[in-house]
């Protein structure tokens, strides 16, 4: 999962942040590792889970060999190989296999043109010391979240919306009414807004990048492509699609840590289980939680799919008093107004899977894409 924050401030002063305080507010994020870094402009802290390359040369903030570049990188690319080699070849030499060194080492060569030839999840903040220039990214998608705060005085960011509300530059802040009517219609804020003036969620697919001297830019170098007229149908279709999912599961397969899945009832994330049953050198391991007999207990229909896929499944169920315990907890763990219960299921089964496993799969949105709920 992993957290990153940070800051630029455009007088030079010493940050009037408690960087401990914003770093421990992403604990549950990066469990593993910590570390910061800063000079008379810049505070950059990061929270580490550890996935690919467990050893101590894919700490964070990690800089460029000469010093020049800084990064905090939250997320996976699963391309980074392919790219490594690009580099490789162009004379850079890496002290690590991490896929966040490929990142810093990728962005130093090709600038914000490197953004585009991610393919992952990502939240990013990367630092030119010599420019006095950060540049802020999201993925393509906004699977990780990004969030930042404009001040006269500079620009933070954080992994959490909480650690905004930690910084002192937010003091006094009104809440948004454009904000909060999104909230009220939808149970969540959208990027670009946040429930606070002056603070906002980075978009998918967008970069923003300012310099000590308060230029700000934002660009886009993404966009999903818009409805077009089905150019495949029947089994081909089918057949791309399935070559489609496929080729993602696998790709997400990389790590150096034992991965495992979220089996619910739906249509999502068995189809995810069935592809990496398929793909997986081992037999795979699921973990489910049921809801006690309801109508939105869907663990009987995922212990079926288990049994059916040859999958070792781990199912434990919780009461409403259960959930009632966790309320504290599930808020802290939000860092921002958000209205949808599955909040509760999903953090039990983390917990759950936590025990043994650091990285989970799930299907989350392919209902959507599938038909899957009405």
């Amino acid at each position: 999962m992993c957290g990153i924050a940070g800051e630029l401030r455009f007088d030079g002063r010493p940050s009037p942040a408690d960087w401990k305080l914003i770093s421990d507010l992403m604990y549950r994020r990066g469990p593993d590792d910590s570390g910061s870094w800063q000079d008379e402009h810049c505070n950059l802290v990061f929270r580490r889970l550890s996935i690919l390359d467990l050893s101590a040369a894919g700490h964070q903030p990690m800089r460029s060999e000469d010093g020049r570049y800084v990064l905090v990188f939250n997320g996976e690319i699963y391309n980074f190989a392919g790219l490594r080699r690009q580099l490789e070849q162009r004379g850079v030499r890496f002290r690590s296999n991490s896929d966040s060194e490929v990142v810093l080492y990728s962005l130093a060569e090709w600038g914000r043109d490197a953004l585009d030839r991610f393919n992952g999840m990502f939240a990013l903040g990367f630092y030119d010391s010599r420019e006095r220039k950060l540049l802020l990214a999201r993925d393509h998608a906004g699977i990780k979240p990004l969030y930042y705060l404009q001040n006269p005085a500079g620009l933070m960011f954080g992994s959490q919306y909480d650690q905004l509300l930690a910084h002192p530059w937010s003091e006094g802040l009104a809440y948004s009414r454009a904000a909060a009517a999104l909230y009220l219609q939808l149970a969540s804020v959208p990027a670009p807004y946040a429930i606070l003036e002056i603070t906002s969620m980075l978009e998918p697919g967008s970069w923003l990048e300012v310099n000590a001297e308060g230029h700000i830019s934002q660009g886009c170098y993404y966009e999903f492509p818009r409805h077009q007229p089905a150019r495949l149908s029947g089994q081909e279709a089918m057949e791309a699609v399935d070559a489609a999912i496929t080729a993602a599961v696998k790709r997400q397969l990389v790590s150096d840590v034992p991965i495992g899945a979220f089996l619910s009832g739906g249509v999502d994330s068995p189809l995810v289980c069935a592809k990496m049953q398929k793909v997986c050198d081992s037999r795979m391991r699921a973990f489910t939680i049921g809801t006690g007999g309801d109508r939105t207990d869907e663990s009987q229909d995922a212990i079926r799919y288990a049994r059916e896929l040859g999958i070792d499944q781990t199912v434990e169920h919780v009461a409403p008093d259960d959930a009632l315990d966790m309320l504290d907890d599930v808020i802290t763990a939000c860092g921002e107004p958000f209205g949808d219960f599955s909040i509760f299921p999903t953090l039990l089964v983390s917990r759950l899977a936590r025990k043994n496993f650091t990285v989970m799969l799930s299907g989350d949105g392919g209902d959507e894409l599938f038909w899957g709920y009405a």
